[in-house]
């Protein structure tokens, strides 16, 4: 009894024993588990522009019932970026999309996943009167093409052209218009400023593709024409097949003036030389005085700087108030010594082009100019990477200063091309007085550059007012004030012309003001021949938005 009872005690404490770790357990603070902070990976966008949307539009447009019906036929279809007659010019787009497949764009529209209750619905952008007054009648005919898919919803919505480059340059716009006049004459800049990484930015595509990139680089850089031909035939096929943007039409472009007026000479590569306007003895000045001239433009400046500006009329003011090394001779494509004193030497491996300048340079207050400026000048452009600088950096590594009066020029392949490369604006020297090292001056106050005329106002949409410059190493110019009066369209510009409120009428006139002023006794209509390419855009990196 003893031991049973001694047993049930020794069972009673080790179960209390127990009962208690148990409790001291359970009251413990059980040490929380920490967790790991949780980390999103950054998504990758999601960009608007599929290729089965690239390519549906692509199919849905048909150009010759844009030309028919809006142009009575005067313009011309364009079934690739790079104009007939060119060498090495192909059909892509007709080879591809025939002159248009309807059909192929409402499959490829359908595999998106669009029906007629849930189109795709987007915003075309375009500037009202840049381009003449036809310009919104052209962007009504592709709605309805693209609308009669049944799959497509399109806003049309316009913006003045100031407005209009800075949206498409910051990537504000979706899908818009552009018009497009090449800045040297080769297939290539027909094709990089639109389909490379480096340049499509500059042009508001924002298109990148490495098999594109290593096919322009090649077709760039071949001495070899049955080499070329075949690497843009390659290039063509792609660009049909990846749409970085649709070309339209050929527009041929017109230029008025008055009876007296001479001098009047554009050529190919669309070149407008103030300094040889002169009057004849029957004229009749719209500023009273032979000594002024008054241009008419529906132009407006968006950067006088030239390691900035990429649009037509800011090179054209670039190039009367400054030189590039290379120049033209008024009227004609001929490639001759602008500040360069010779054409350049070319290094054995071709990738070295040296200028010597000459000795006679200075900018419009004086300052003489040396080969350092031209360094200076590809640094500015190199660093501050203004709008046209993907132009430059695509082909020049570095610049040098041989010595004071000689620059080379030391590129990143053989291109051949550059010799016209060198007579754009990028290679206008900027005075540094006008145009400082660290900002872009898109607007100075004056240009006081070694051209034939310096800047001395400008009145952003009204006038611009240039006067001969005295320090000018060539001859004099003819007539020594210029003033460039700003349009709000054609028709304006067209009424001020035949009234006599402006000498000449200029960029843009248009084919339909060009065809009624031909009809007008003391006014002469010449077409330049120099056709200009209109071609849609995507913004490539546009992003879906809700």
């Amino acid at each position: 009894m003893k031991k049973k009872y001694l047993l049930l005690i020794v069972v009673l404490l080790l179960s209390s024993l127990v009962l208690g770790a148990c409790q001291q357990a359970t009251e413990e603070p059980v040490a929380e588990e920490t967790e790991e902070p949780v980390v999103e990976e950054p998504t990758e966008p999601e960009y608007l522009w599929t290729a089965n949307l690239r390519q549906a539009i692509a199919a849905a447009i048909d150009r010759e019932v844009i030309v028919d019906r809006v142009f009575e036929g005067r313009n011309v279809p364009a079934y690739h970026m790079v104009p007939d007659g060119y060498p090495y010019a192909t059909q892509p787009f007709f080879d591809k999309y025939g002159t248009r497949d309807l059909d192929m764009a409402i499959s490829l529209l359908e595999a998106e996943g669009y029906t007629a209750d849930n189109p795709f619905e987007f915003t075309l952008w375009y500037p009202p009167e840049h381009y003449g007054t036809t310009t919104a009648d052209v962007m009504q005919v592709i709605k309805e093409q693209l609308e009669e898919t049944g799959l497509m919803v399109v806003t049309l919505q316009s913006m003045n052209w100031a407005e209009y480059v800075n949206g498409f340059v910051a990537g504000d716009l979706p899908f818009f218009i552009l018009g497009w006049f090449p800045d040297f004459a080769d297939p290539e800049n027909w094709l990089s400023p639109f389909a490379s990484c480096l340049q499509s930015p500059d042009n508001g595509v924002n298109y990148c593709n490495e098999e594109m990139d290593s096919l322009l680089q090649a077709a760039a850089a071949s001495a070899d024409p049955a080499e070329r031909e075949s690497l843009y035939q390659q290039i063509g096929e792609l660009y049909a097949e990846e749409v970085p943007t649709i070309p339209l039409f050929w527009e041929p472009e017109f230029v008025s003036y008055r009876t007296g007026v001479e001098g009047v000479v554009v050529g190919a590569p669309f070149e407008f030389n103030y300094r040889v306007l002169s009057f004849g003895e029957d004229a009749q000045p719209a500023s009273g005085s032979t000594d002024t001239i008054i241009v008419g433009t529906t132009d407006e400046v968006n950067s006088l700087d030239s390691a900035d500006a990429y649009a037509t009329h800011d090179w054209e003011i670039i190039k009367n108030t400054g030189v590039a090394l290379l120049s033209y001779t008024p009227g004609t494509s001929e490639l001759v010594p602008g500040a360069a004193a010779a054409m350049p030497e070319v290094s054995d491996d071709g990738l070295t082009y040296t200028f010597t300048l000459r000795d006679d340079l200075a900018f419009a207050d004086g300052t003489p100019v040396t080969a350092q400026n031209y360094v200076d000048h590809w640094n500015r452009l190199d660093t501050l990477e203004g709008q046209v600088s993907g132009l430059v950096q695509l082909y020049v590594d570095s610049v040098e200063a041989v010595d004071e009066l000689t620059v080379a020029y030391h590129l990143n392949d053989t291109f051949g091309f550059f010799p016209a490369l060198s007579a754009t604006a990028p290679f206008v020297v900027g005075n540094p007085a006008n145009f400082t090292t660290d900002e872009i001056v898109a607007f100075p106050e004056a240009v006081d550059g070694i051209g034939a005329y310096r800047m001395v106002s400008h009145t952003p949409g009204e006038q611009m007012v240039l006067e001969a410059n005295p320090n000018y190493f060539g001859e004099a110019p003819l007539i020594p004030n210029v003033i460039i009066r700003y349009f709000a369209d054609p028709t304006t510009m067209s009424n001020a012309v035949e009234s006599g409120e402006i000498d000449v009428a200029w960029r843009t006139l248009g084919p339909v003001e060009a065809v009624r002023l031909q009809e007008v006794d003391g006014v002469t209509v010449d077409k330049v021949d120099a056709p200009a390419l209109r071609y849609m855009v995507f913004n490539h990196t546009f992003e879906v938005r809700e």
